[in-house]
């Protein structure tokens, strides 16, 4: 059975993104493949937040303006 490709929904917030228990705003995605990488934490709010509905779950990301993925400036603009 071939697998479908991901419904992809993008929302943007100047405001940012807050957690579930309201104590802060969310981090960038991209932080944990920084620190990985040995680079310094993104310090920018998290303004976007894309959600890719695969069926069975969903992976849902936060991203500072200028760490979008470039495949999401499309559906975001």
């Amino acid at each position: 059975m071939p697998r479908r490709k991901p419904t992809v929904r993008v929302h943007h917030s100047a405001r940012g993104w807050v957690l579930p228990d309201f104590t802060d705003l969310h981090d960038c995605t991209t932080n944990y493949h920084r620190e990985q990488d040995g680079q310094m934490p993104c310090t920018e709010v998290a303004v976007w937040k894309v959600v890719e509905d695969h069926g069975m779950h969903l992976s849902i990301g936060f991203y500072c303006d200028p760490d979008l993925p470039a495949k999401h400036r499309q559906p975001a603009a």
